[in-house]
């Protein structure tokens, strides 16, 4: 008999005992399971960051203040509105004004329906061209805010994932009681989970006397480099411009990086747990086994094809874990809409995190079951059988 004979009957023999070693055969499958699960779920999270950051359009961009790399560190004066929308490469809005939106921001604090815990909002004050430069937002309910007033409109996941935010409520912001007259849909962005209303009457409430950036629509991806080369030139101003994809992958990068950083490290943790399970397991299984693999060597089995029964049954096991590991991510977050850090992010289990999950797996079960393996192959064939 070859190899592969050899290899297929010992693997036949170890399978047919399984039953009998059930509890500690379903110590890897869950193990291995949990492993993956975990991995896969906060890789979902990641996953869902780095869909909502990749909304940027080739034909927007930002103006920010010299050396700023969030908006948050940015400030732009009003004397220098002018002079930035004046500037050569900016598309014009429908009724002739340069497609530009100066605009500030604030923060609200709301309460999530998941788990009832705080977390807070960006309230975004937009300027009049706003929707000349951010053209894919429409209006699903209600109507648009109006300027002067303390009304604002909210991102259509605002009212899904947390409470007191629908049509017609009340928000506490600057000065009191802000009304929601409006929801709207913007393509999918990070602006779905978010406050907007009108940047000159959300500074004169928060008594701001500058804004945090101006927002621009090109007049086309090319007209970038000549915008850049002219705020550049211009003494009067400090500011850089930056494109909105750029910016966004920027913005992006920090919090993808964490999680999956938090991925591997808890999946990895649950995975090393995994790991020894299987190693105890298979030493078990090895043990069980030590006769009947010591009269299949004395019948002429090699020791090869023992290990690679063994390491079948171990990488078996794990691969089932694996795949039940995988499956009840996808079903539990592929698509669910989740609140993180005040950003709606949509979650995805996709299938090369899928395959990744599986074969993170088969490492673990391979390292899990080589070792009682090469011990079942090298044990001694007349010790064992003397063993019963």
């Amino acid at each position: 008999m070859g190899f592969f004979g050899q290899t297929g009957t010992v693997t036949k023999l170890g399978l047919s005992t399984l039953r009998s070693r059930l509890g500690a055969s379903l110590v890897v499958v869950i193990g291995m399971a949990c492993a993956v699960g975990a991995l896969l779920s906060v890789m979902s999270l990641a996953t869902g960051v780095t869909s909502a950051i990749s909304h940027g359009r080739p034909d927007r961009a930002l103006v920010m203040s010299q050396g700023a790399q969030f908006e948050g560190a940015s400030t732009i004066k009003r004397t220098d509105l002018g002079t930035i929308a004046d500037a050569p490469g900016i598309a014009r809005a429908t009724d002739g004004r340069p497609a530009v939106s100066a605009e500030v921001f604030s923060n609200l604090s709301v309460t999530k329906k998941s788990d009832g815990l705080f977390t807070f909002l960006q309230v975004r004050g937009i300027g009049p061209e706003a929707l000349s430069v951010r053209p894919e937002i429409h209006m699903l309910q209600g109507r648009m805010f109006r300027p002067g007033k303390f009304e604002v409109i909210v991102g259509k996941n605002t009212p899904t994932l947390y409470d007191d935010t629908g049509l017609g409520a009340k928000l506490a912001l600057p000065q009191g009681d802000w009304t929601v007259v409006g929801i709207f849909e913007s393509g999918g962005d990070m602006l779905e989970s978010s406050v907007l209303t009108d940047a000159e009457t959300l500074a004169s409430a928060m008594r701001a006397s500058a804004y945090k950036s101006v927002w621009v629509r090109l007049q086309s991806p090319a007209a970038f480099a000549t915008l850049r080369q002219a705020l550049a030139a211009n003494p009067s101003l400090a500011v850089e411009l930056t494109g909105e994809s750029d910016y966004l992958r920027r913005e992006g990068a920090n919090i993808t990086t964490i999680l999956k950083a938090i991925a591997y490290v808890v999946g990895g943790i649950m995975g090393l747990g995994a790991m020894f399970g299987a190693l105890n397991t298979m030493y078990s299984a090895v043990s069980n086994r030590r006769v009947e693999i010591a009269t299949l060597r004395a019948l002429g089995f090699r020791g090869s094809a023992v290990v690679f029964s063994v390491l079948a049954e171990s990488l078996g096991l794990a691969l089932l874990g694996a795949v039940i590991g995988a499956v009840f991510a996808w079903a539990a977050f592929a698509g669910h809409l989740q609140s993180f850090g005040g950003i709606a992010i949509r979650l995805g289990v996709t299938p090369g995190m899928a395959v990744g999950g599986i074969l993170f797996a088969i490492f673990l079960a391979f390292v899990g079951g080589i070792f009682p393996a090469v011990k079942a192959a090298r044990q001694p064939i007349a010790t064992a059988i003397r063993a019963t």
